[in-house]
C-alpha cells in the first residue's frame, strides 16, 4: 500500500462529489449504504440513510489504514479495531470501495 498521505490525496480529490458508499465488514458482508464527500480540510463527510451526517476526521481514516492488514485478517475479523474507533463502519467501507487508489 503507498503511504497514507499519498491515499488520503486520491481519496480526498475522489470524493470531491459525494460517493455512495457500501457498507462493508472484513468477513465480506454487506450492509447498509451511505454517502460520503470531502469538503476540504481533514474530514470526509458520512450521510447516512436517516440523513444524519457525521464528520469523519482524517485521523480515523490513517487509524484504519494503518491497521488495514490486521483487519482484514481471519484472526482478528475486525472486532479489535472496533473497539477503538467509533468511526470503523465507515472508515473502513471507504476505505474498502477506494483501495484501488494504495
Amino acid at each position: 500500500m503507498i503511504p497514507f498521505e499519498n491515499f488520503w490525496e486520491k481519496l480526498a480529490f475522489s470524493l470531491i462529489r459525494a460517493q455512495t458508499i457500501n457498507h462493508w465488514k472484513a468477513d465480506g458482508k454487506k450492509g447498509d449504504r451511505f454517502q460520503a464527500q470531502y469538503k476540504g480540510g481533514s474530514y470526509v463527510f458520512c450521510i447516512v440513510e436517516n440523513g444524519g451526517v457525521l464528520k469523519v476526521p482524517k485521523k480515523e481514516f490513517r487509524f484504519m489504514y494503518d491497521k488495514w492488514d490486521k483487519h482484514t485478517s481471519e484472526r482478528l475479523c475486525g472486532t479489535f479495531v472496533e473497539d477503538e474507533s467509533r468511526f470503523t463502519k465507515y472508515t473502513t467501507s471507504v476505505i474498502h470501495q477506494f483501495l484501488h487508489l494504495s
